[in-house]
């Protein structure tokens, strides 16, 4: 459901900034704000679910997904739309958490892979149909309708957890476990960060409301920091970082992530502003290609095991340098056929890095230590996409205002030419290549287990 709704949201952003006159960079907090949440908490609830029984967060967080999506639909200006999506991430950050962890504990050892390999597919097949179902929905519909239709959806979900997922035992809760303030730390030094880059040019990159932004995201993390490596229960073990393999890992999966969510926010707005195709018609072209994550997820999870994860994620980041080469490459003139090419190879580039970069990590930590190692590869993929899309938006925004009067406001998108918009897109597609680079030498340069620069056996 949270996988769904995140691709329908990212393909709503167009009608979103056209019904509100707002700039795509106003618009990405619709999504931002999500992610940012979700972030913040995701480790959180996932301790808390420990203490107070997942399927007590499980439920909770269902509910509270559902209602703050009704209240997503009925939004009267931006900043509520803004503000129920954080609630809205905060539900999708307890769903996350804990629903995995509530498959560990439910079924037997025997089937517990299988099961898992069946989530991870479902969220794949979430995030290749909210295409889809988004362009249905905004093609006969308006925006409000992708939040209104999740209600219905949320309710059954809540009835159906509640009745039959196992209930289990939760624990007497030890100091510092649940840490909010942590939580909140997080939440301010990445929503002040990606704030001050977001709306750095709008307000001039040396105008006082971004340097303080900017400086009170670097107090905010410093402290975080401090903090963690004091309290007994972190929520990210930032000791894991001298391991060099776990740590370019890192490097490379935020790389990865960083250009995947940065190109999934700005193609959509490609297809419809530059192409000229229907929100519906842009939906459909991106469903299907999305579908091979499915396939290539499973299957390139199972190829690590007898071959390894570095050439995998290696291939993986020479298929998403073609993808985003082809947009850079081609103008407006490009023909359906070879965009339809470039979404095969972004959606196998999607299958084939996620499942050998995980394997990858948790292969160079020691076994006690795995679990804290998982939850700081998630963390790092939801802080990095956040930043994609902050990142590439700025950039395209960057070249589209050029010519714009300092303090313009509006969806002033709409009003330019073909022309100049594709100079925008070209520039940050051209910074994902640079990404990509980055991220294929990165994972070049790692043994599992073992040092950096040393050849696979």
């Amino acid at each position: 459901m949270g996988a769904t709704d995140s691709s329908i949201v990212i393909l709503s952003l167009t009608s979103i900034s056209r019904h509100f006159d707002v700039g795509t960079s106003e618009a990405s907090w619709v999504l931002i704000t999500y992610l940012l949440a979700v972030t913040g908490f995701l480790i959180p609830f996932g301790r808390l679910g420990d203490v107070m029984g997942k399927k007590n967060i499980f439920v909770a967080g269902f509910a509270l997904f559902t209602a703050s999506s009704f209240f997503c639909g009925a939004s009267p200006s931006l900043l509520w739309l803004i503000l129920f999506r954080a609630l809205q991430g905060i539900g999708g950050a307890m769903i996350t958490a804990t629903g995995p962890a509530l498959l560990s504990v439910s079924l037997p050892e025997q089937v517990r892979g299988r099961a898992l390999g069946y989530l991870s597919a479902a969220n794949a097949l979430g995030l290749a149909a909210g295409f889809g179902l988004g362009g249905i929905i905004l093609h006969f519909l308006s925006w409000e309708w992708i939040f209104y239709l999740n209600v219905p959806v949320g309710i059954c979900a809540v009835v159906i957890a509640y009745l039959f997922v196992p209930r289990d035992a939760g624990r007497r809760m030890t100091r510092g476990e649940f840490d909010l303030a942590g939580a909140l730390l997080v939440v301010l030094a990445a929503g002040l960060f990606t704030a001050a880059l977001s709306f750095g040019e709008g307000h001039g990159w040396t105008s006082l409301p971004v340097l303080s932004a900017l400086a009170l995201s670097f107090v905010f993390s410093g402290i975080f920091i401090a903090r963690e490596r004091r309290t007994p229960v972190p929520l990210l073990q930032f000791g894991l970082l001298k391991n060099r393999a776990f740590s370019i890992g890192i490097a490379a999966a935020m790389l990865n992530r960083l250009v995947l969510s940065g190109m999934t926010y700005l193609v959509p707005m490609y297809l419809e502003l530059v192409k000229g195709y229907s929100t519906g018609f842009t939906g459909l072209l991106l469903l299907a290609p999305s579908l091979l994550i499915v396939i290539t997820g499973p299957v390139s999870g199972t190829l690590s095991d007898y071959i390894g994860s570095r050439r995998l994620c290696t291939l993986a980041g020479v298929f998403l340098f073609i993808f985003v080469s082809v947009f850079v490459i081609f103008d407006d003139t490009i023909a359906l056929s070879v965009i339809i090419l470039a979404l095969v190879f972004r959606g196998i580039s999607m299958g084939l890095f996620a499942p050998p970069n995980l394997r990858l990590i948790l292969t160079s930590t020691p076994g006690e230590l795995q679990g804290a190692a998982s939850s700081f590869w998630y963390f790092s993929r939801y802080l990095a996409s956040m930043i994609g899309i902050v990142v590439f938006e700025t950039i395209f925004d960057r070249w589209i205002r050029g010519d714009e009067p300092a303090g313009t406001t509006g969806a002033i998108h709409f009003l330019h030419p073909i022309a100049e918009l594709e100079i925008g897109f070209d520039h940050a597609f051209l910074v994902g290549v640079l990404f990509i680079i980055g991220m294929i030498a990165l994972t070049m340069r790692i043994r599992e287990g073992g040092a950096v620069g040393e050849a696979e056996d």
